[in-house]
């Protein structure tokens, strides 16, 4: 048989004779700063194949780091007769050649051919974002999110934790934000609420989780927009302090947190030095995406802020915010993301990391930016929006796109720091439509998170997809099929159609009377 690997290895060699059948007899053998990969392979044996290890045989598989190795996160992996081999540069190498090694027993039914693989990854920065703004996800959801990330060598958990239609994350001096702000009435058109958050000791435990797959964790708190749910906790939050229901519809909304009021930094300062406490892994994401300043414009303490600071705009209180809550994030020792903003006059000082998602800027930006200094993660919604309808993002185009563009310098070339693959969940509220929208893509995201770019190819890689899905299948998830990861016209043409029917949910028309009635109750003012 073919056996295969996803994300495909740098370099991998298979011969045809079974040389190694593991049993229960066999020993794992490894070394100090191996144990998460032992686990992990322990883990695996007996989940898949009920196997409990007595390791009194002649087989063994060994474990090993080799501080020698020059590129981090890389392995070696060899198959000889009764021996299994995986050498790593350090504990995460290590951990990703046991990934590896089970695709390979999963294939082989636990009998291997020899094998080589030398390995290691093409980006630093391979992520997963996961939205439970808008429908919260269990605690042991999430483990299985970090338990799939893990199987296709990711390591960045992006958690998306807050949003107009919920606050997720317990802060103890804040508890409003979860016990008023997790809970929704309704949810767009239904009678059903909705509601859920996690506790300090839930996201320990989430974090601790992730630690032992090798995965970071980056929470998100998004703001200065996306915060209906912060100002129903908490009216003074806002530009008139005014009294606010959690949003039940998706859209963007015109309420958003006052930049004027040295009270709202003082309150943000406070839920990031909680949080902080919990993720430890030096980074945090302020959001900062779709931030409508028509509540800005009318607010006399936005108006004094702009005074004060010399600011031409509203556009420049956004940066203005932005900036300082960066600030003071490199103050704790973190290093801040946000997402990207459209170039205007005042932009976001250049050493904060900027998340690609959206079309306002197009690629010349986008180089012109990389290449006079500024980070990038790439999560371009058209590849790597996994929630977007196959219609969209079809499985082929999230393979084929490539991240590093045309004309970024080549000495500029690792401030792309990597990619990242983003399910939001606006219409995503269970773990099945999770599995559908996932896979097979994350399949495809992976392979140029981690595969040299020379070695790609969607030819082989749709010959690896009947074992990746049994594998995947036999971790209970349920992914789209080929025909709806590539939809013919047809489909693709119902697809669009019904995806269309979203823009219902965007409330739209409340926005302007809403509007009309801030103007005329505070316009004067």
């Amino acid at each position: 048989m073919n056996y295969s690997v996803i994300p495909e290895p740098r370099e991998m060699q298979t011969g045809t004779k079974t040389l190694f059948t593991l049993t229960r007899l066999c020993n794992i053998s490894s070394e100090a700063g191996c144990e998460k990969a032992e686990a992990c392979l322990k883990k695996f044996l007996s989940d898949a194949f009920s196997l409990e290890l007595l390791g009194t045989g002649k087989e063994s598989v060994i474990l090993r780091i080799d501080g020698t190795m020059q590129k981090s996160e890389s392995y070696i992996l060899t198959v000889k007769e009764n021996e299994v081999q995986i050498i790593g540069s350090d504990e995460a190498g290590v951990f990703y050649g046991v990934q590896s090694l089970r695709q390979l027993l999963f294939q082989g039914n636990l009998e291997l051919p020899e094998v080589y693989i030398n390995d290691g990854p093409r980006f630093s920065y391979r992520g997963f974002m996961l939205d439970c703004g808008r429908y919260f996800f269990t605690k042991e959801a999430v483990f299985v999110f970090l338990e799939m990330m893990a199987l296709h060598k990711l390591n960045t958990f992006h958690w998306h934790l807050s949003e107009d239609q919920g606050f997720r994350a317990q802060i103890m001096s804040k508890l409003l934000l979860t016990e008023i702000g997790s809970y929704r009435s309704h949810t767009n058109f239904n009678k059903r609420k909705h509601e859920g958050y996690y506790t300090v000791e839930d996201m320990k435990e989430i974090v601790e989780y992730a630690h032992r797959l090798c995965i970071k964790v980056i929470p998100e708190i998004d703001t200065p927009g996306h915060t209906v749910a912060m100002i129903a906790a908490y009216p003074e939050l806002s530009c008139f302090d005014r009294d606010l229901t959690v949003a039940t519809h998706w859209g963007v909304k015109h309420d958003v947190l006052c930049v004027g009021k040295e009270s709202t930094f003082t309150f943000m300062q406070e839920v990031i030095d909680e949080l902080l406490e919990t993720f430890t892994d030096g980074a945090f994401h302020l959001g900062g995406d779709e931030v409508p300043v028509t509540r800005w414009r009318l607010c006399p303490h936005c108006q004094k802020r702009m005074k004060e600071e010399g600011l031409k705009n509203e556009g420049g209180l956004h940066t203005y915010y932005l900036d300082r809550m960066a600030r003071y994030l490199k103050s704790k020792g973190t290093e801040p993301i946000m997402w990207n903003d459209s170039i205007k006059e005042l932009m976001v000082s250049k050493d904060v990391t900027w998340q690609l998602w959206n079309d306002d800027m197009d690629k010349k930006d986008v180089v012109s930016e990389i290449n006079s200094g500024r980070p990038f993660i790439m999560s371009n919604l058209r590849a790597y929006y996994l929630d977007l309808p196959y219609a969209q993002v079809s499985l082929k185009k999230t393979y084929e796109f490539e991240p590093v563009y045309e004309g970024i310098k080549k000495e500029k070339e690792h401030l792309v720091k990597g990619v990242e693959a983003c399910l939001w969940t606006e219409f995503v509220p269970t773990m099945q439509k999770a599995g559908y929208c996932t896979y097979p893509r994350l399949g495809a995201f992976c392979e140029t998170a981690w595969s040299p770019k020379e070695k790609k190819s969607y030819k082989s890689f749709l010959s690896k997809l009947p074992p990746y899905y049994s594998l995947l299948k036999g971790y209970g998830t349920d992914p789209a099929s080929l025909s709806q990861a590539n939809p013919g016209p047809v489909s693709k043409a119902g697809n669009l159609i019904w995806w269309e029917r979203r823009k219902l949910c965007w409330a739209g028309l409340s926005n302007l009377i809403d509007n009309a009635y801030v103007k005329k109750t505070y316009g004067k003012k």
